[in-house]
C-alpha cells in the first residue's frame, strides 16, 4: 500500500517545493538523502522549522544527559537551518531528506541514529518505514494533533495506522491532542500527556543583549513602543489590518513603531505597505543596516533571532507587543508566551488556535489581551492610554509564563524512564 501511495507523496512535496517556493536550500541534500559524513549512534532530534528548531535549545542538552548520547540536529527549512547554524555550532547539523525512499534510506544510511526524536508533529512514512525496518525508535516530543491535521492523516489512516502503532512513545501537549494520537494508531501506553513545553522555549533576554539591540536599532529611551510581533500575510495582511486605521494616532502620542514579521523574507513586501501609510516619513529596514533617527519613522526587523530582545524593550519603556498570526492570516497565532515571558503588555487576535494552553493559562491570570476583528482598534486605543493597565498586563503575563515551565524537564524524564538503556 505504502508502494502505491509514493507518487502521490512525491506530487505533494512537488506541489510543496514549486508552489510556496519553500525549501529550495538544501535541495540536493533533500531529494538525494547525500551529504557530509555523520557519526552512527547519535540522537537525531527533527525540527521541521524556526519555531521547532527554537524548541531544541531547552530539549537537547537534557536529553544528552538524560540518555548518555550526542545530538544529530535535522531540519526542513532554510530558516530552520539558519537557526540551527548560529545556536548548535559545536553538532553535526542535516537537512533531513524529503519523504522519498531512495533519499532517506540513503539518510539512514549515513546517519545510523540509536533514536528519532520528532518536535511537534512532522510524521512522514517512509520515515517511519525506514525507522521500523531497521529496529530505530521513534519518539514524538511536544506533540500537536490539531483538528485539521487529524482529519489529513485520517484519510491516509490505512497507510499510517501500521507506522503509527510502531512509535515507541508519544508526549503530547494536552489531553484532547494525545486522544487523537491514539485515535490514528499510537499504543494508548505509549500516549502520555507531558504538557506544552511552550513556556520552557522561551526566556527573557539579557539586560546586555537588549541594550546592544537598542543601540543598533536606534530606540529611544522614555517612548513607549507598539510592536507588531511575528505577524503574517494570509487572507490578511495584519501589518496593514492592524496599523492602517489609526496610524497617525501612534506618531501623533509619540510612540515608537516596530514591525517585526514572522517571515524576513516579506521584508520588501512590507517596507512597501508601510511606506504607504499616511504619516510615515521612511522605513527603516533593521536588515540593511538602518536605524530610527528621525520623526514619523517606522522600524522593520527583517532579520531572525532579534525579537527577544526587543520584547524585553518593550516591557522596559511600559509598551504592548501585539502578537501577529491571530489576525485572520490562517496562521493560528505564534508562541504569545515569548511576550509574557519578557512582561510585556501582550495582546493577541481571535485567531489561537494553535495554542490552547499557552491562552488558557496567560488568560486565567489575566496576563493577556484578546481582542476579535472589531474591538481591536478600540482596545489597543485604550491600552495606549492606559499605562497602569499596560503594567498590570505585563506583570500577570510574565508571573503566568514562569508558573507554567517544567514540561520539558517532565518529558525527559518520561523518555529517560521509557527507552534510557
Amino acid at each position: 500500500m505504502l508502494l502505491i501511495a509514493l507518487p502521490l507523496v512525491a506530487l505533494f512535496l512537488a506541489h510543496r517545493l514549486w508552489i510556496r517556493r519553500k525549501g529550495m536550500v538544501g535541495l540536493r541534500e533533500k531529494l538525494t538523502g547525500r551529504g557530509p559524513r555523520l557519526t552512527p549512534g547519535q540522537i537525531m532530534v527533527h525540527g521541521v522549522s524556526l519555531g521547532e528548531v527554537n524548541l531544541m535549545r531547552p530539549v537537547v542538552p537534557k536529553l544528552e544527559a538524560a540518555l548518555g548520547a550526542r545530538c544529530l540536529l535535522t531540519t526542513t527549512t532554510e530558516t530552520g537551518r539558519a537557526r540551527l547554524d548560529e545556536v548548535f555550532a559545536d553538532h553535526e547539523r542535516a537537512f533531513l531528506p524529503l519523504d522519498l525512499p531512495w533519499a532517506v534510506l540513503r539518510f539512514f544510511s549515513r546517519a545510523k541514529p540509536r533514536l528519532v526524536v520528532l518536535l511537534e508533529l512532522e510524521v512522514w512514512p517512509v520515515l517511519l518505514l525506514c525507522c521500523h525496518l531497521r529496529g530505530i525508535p521513534v519518539v514524538l516530543l511536544n506533540a500537536r494533533v490539531s483538528e485539521r491535521s487529524y482529519r489529513g492523516y485520517h484519510r491516509a489512516r490505512w497507510i499510517l495506522r501500521p507506522l503509527f502503532r510502531d512509535i515507541a512513545l508519544a508526549l503530547g501537549q494536552n489531553g484532547p491532542w494525545t486522544a487523537r494520537l491514539a485515535g490514528l494508531g499510537v499504543r494508548r501506553e505509549r500516549v502520555i500527556v507531558s504538557g506544552s513545553m511552550k513556556a520552557d522555549m522561551v526566556g527573557r533576554a539579557s539586560d546586555e543583549a537588549m541594550r546592544r539591540e537598542v543601540e543598533r536599532l536606534g530606540l529611544r529611551a522614555g517612548q513607549p513602543v507598539l510592536l507588531l510581533a511575528s505577524t503574517s500575510a494570509g487572507p490578511v495582511v495584519e501589518e496593514q489590518s492592524i496599523l492602517a486605521p489609526r496610524f497617525a494616532h501612534w506618531l501623533e502620542h509619540g510612540w515608537q513603531i516596530v514591525v517585526c514579521p514572522r517571515h524576513p523574507e516579506r521584508g520588501p513586501e512590507i517596507a512597501t505597505l508601510l511606506a504607504a501609510l499616511p504619516g510615515a516619513s521612511q522605513v527603516r529596514r533593521s536588515s540593511q543596516g538602518q536605524r530610527l533617527d528621525g520623526h514619523g519613522q517606522i522600524l522593520l526587523v527583517d532579520e531572525i533571532g532579534k525579537l527577544a530582545a526587543i520584547y524585553a524593550w518593550t516591557a522596559s519603556v511600559n509598551g504592548i507587543a501585539v502578537v501577529g498570526g491571530s489576525f485572520g492570516s490562517g496562521r493560528g497565532g505564534q508562541n504569545m508566551l515569548e511576550a509574557a515571558a519578557a512582561g510585556c503588555c501582550t495582546v493577541v487576535g481571535w485567531d489561537t488556535r494553535n495554542f490552547p494552553d499557552a491562552m488558557a493559562l496567560l488568560k486565567l491570570a489575566d496576563g493577556v489581551a484578546e481582542v476579535d476583528a472589531e474591538e481591536c482598534q478600540s482596545v489597543l486605543t485604550a491600552l495606549a492610554a492606559d499605562p497602569d493597565r499596560r503594567r498590570r498586563l505585563g506583570t500577570h503575563g510574565q508571573q503566568a509564563w514562569a508558573s507554567g515551565r517544567g514540561a520539558v524537564d517532565r518529558s525527559i524524564l518520561l523518555v529517560k524512564r521509557h527507552l534510557g538503556r
